[in-house]
């Protein structure tokens, strides 16, 4: 890769343009107009599937042993590692086998996590980081080792953390301390592929990244080589709280002994979690690239505008390699347009990297705990019956499979020696500040935004407006498919919906519950769509 020909800060060394650079200061908007924002992530759209679609629907079992909710990466690990052991789970997945944030990320499967051990690290201090590192590190060997039993293609590559900004140079020098204490073995980066000037870089070698909808893929079909079960399609809306267990469902009630939720928010409120939760969106755009003339390593950065990138090559003839660019994370239900999130993200691109056509966009849901550390293991005062695994803070595909190897550990009997460093993330002093200032973030939000609701006048093409009466406000939106208005209170708690306009989507800020426009529940902690209104 050639030197620093354009910096970060915006000044330009010498070598001139480059393909791909925005030379006329012209309209960002233009490709992404083109594209399916919001829809069907790259791992999708190569395939011409949509995560909505149900291919084929079996009968709900009235009983199991163990269910497990939710079929992203957890789940489907979960289920996996408990077939192992001889248990035949049943899986119950709202749409399809992989169609929420697993088929969605950038799937990274890195031990090199931006700042977040040095996170935990303060949090719940070093024993707790250690825990962590090494959890994720046998989840993660245990899932790449079953990826290529099974034949999906695992590409390496370095991982690469850096800081363009004093403020994230710092955090990229604490971070290197933290990992390196608990136990990796990255190394301060003098030479690095990234086409601008840094301040600081880390890096740790021998990282992979994958297909995230093929690895979801391979782990259905280890599961059902193994006995379990996958139902797609029925959405759980509830649990009898008394033995035996018996989960409701939309096709009806199933027995069993324990129930794994693995829905990265869980689904029940008694579990409280969602009250240590902060939701966050996250985007990613994918862009034709030469991939001799971009970054090969899968780098973060840890400035306030963080920026992601990783290489995703063909997989068919008459595809084109692409660079995956991603960033510009924020709470989900935010007051901001999410469209300007993406066409800051798309100038970014075009500004620093040599970049091709944007075939597609799109943004993920991720949930950050307080405190840092993951939320694995079972939840109090269900005599280890029902596990919950959530708080991955984006780093889902080392998580995910360090969270199945803790709960299967568990419900066998046999708990891993790390396992308390994950039941709870509250109990520092630093957990309980984050989680109360989370509360309090909530509390403001039930105050004020039924107080500031807009007064009904025309809606532009594209735009989601609340109105009317703030007991019972409506949420009212038109688009390409039409004009709907539905409750604009969130089925959950009462949250008051905001707009997301590059989703065309009604989220929660109080817990990231999300709707469709026309009120259908898509993820969160809601299990009730919100109901239709007359305007």
């Amino acid at each position: 890769m050639p030197g620093s020909r354009e910096n970060v800060d915006g000044t330009r060394s010498p070598g001139g343009d480059r393909p791909g650079a925005r030379r006329d200061g012209g309209d960002t908007m233009k490709d992404l107009d083109r594209t399916a924002i919001g829809l069907d992530a790259v791992w999708w759209a190569r395939r011409g599937e949509s995560p909505e679609e149900v291919s084929s629907r079996v009968e709900l079992p009235r009983s199991a042993t163990v269910v497990v909710v939710g079929a992203g990466l957890t789940g489907m690990s979960t289920a996996v590692r408990l077939a192992q052991q001889g248990i035949e789970p049943l899986v119950i997945e709202a749409r399809r086998v992989g169609s929420g944030t697993s088929g969605r990320t950038n799937a990274k499967v890195s031990l090199l996590q931006g700042s977040l051990v040095q996170g935990i690290r303060r949090a719940a201090g070093a024993e707790a980081a250690s825990a962590y590192v090494t959890a994720n590190r046998e989840g993660q060997a245990w899932l790449l080792e079953l990826a290529q039993a099974r034949g999906v293609e695992v590409q390496t590559h370095t991982a690469v953390t850096y800081a363009v900004t004093p403020s994230g140079e710092r955090k990229v020098r604490d971070e290197l301390s933290a990992v390196q204490a608990a136990g990796l073995d990255a190394q301060p980066l003098v030479e690095h592929d990234l086409p601008f000037a840094v301040r600081s870089a880390i890096s740790l070698e021998d990282q992979a990244q994958v297909d995230p909808l093929a690895l979801v893929r391979a782990l259905r079909e280890e599961l059902e080589s193994l006995g379990g079960r996958v139902v797609e399609g029925v959405r759980v809306t509830g649990l009898n709280w008394r033995r035996p267990w018996r989960l409701e469902t939309e096709a009806g009630a199933v027995r069993c002994e324990r129930v794994v939720l693995a829905t990265q928010t869980p689904i029940l409120d008694r579990t409280l979690d969602f009250a240590r939760l902060t939701g966050e969106r996250s985007y990613v755009l994918a862009y034709e690239a030469d991939l001799s003339r971009v970054p090969h390593s899968m780098s973060l950065s840890l400035d306030k505008r963080t920026r992601s990138l990783r290489t995703a090559p063909a997989t068919a003839a008459g595809e084109s390699d692409l660079l995956l660019v991603g960033g510009n994370g924020h709470t989900v239900g935010a007051r901001i347009s999410t469209r300007a999130c993406i066409d800051d993200l798309d100038q970014w691109a075009r500004e620093y990297l040599e970049v091709g056509e944007l075939r597609w966009a799109w943004s993920a849901q991720d949930y950050r705990a307080a405190g840092a550390m993951p939320r694995i293991g079972p939840v109090p005062g269900t005599d280890e019956a029902l596990f919950v695994a959530t708080g991955y803070n984006k780093w889902g595909l080392t998580n995910a499979p360090a969270a199945a190897h803790i709960i299967t550990a568990d419900i066998m009997g046999s708990p891993l020696p790390y396992a308390g460093a994950f039941r709870g993330n509250t109990s520092s002093i630093r957990g309980v500040a984050d989680a109360a200032k989370h509360n309090a973030r909530v509390a403001a939000h039930l105050a004020g935004d039924r107080a500031r609701l807009a007064l009904p006048k025309d809606i532009a093409h594209g735009e989601g407006r609340v109105t009317g009466n703030p007991l019972t406000p409506t949420a009212v939106a038109e688009v390409d498919r039409g004009r709907c208005a539905v409750s604009a209170v969130c089925t959950h708690l009462g949250g008051v919906l905001s707009w997301n306009d590059a989703e065309q989507t009604w989220d929660c800020p109080l817990h990231a519950s999300r709707f469709t426009m026309e009120g259908a529940v898509i993820e969160g902690p809601a299990t009730r769509p919100l109901g239709r209104r007359e305007e």
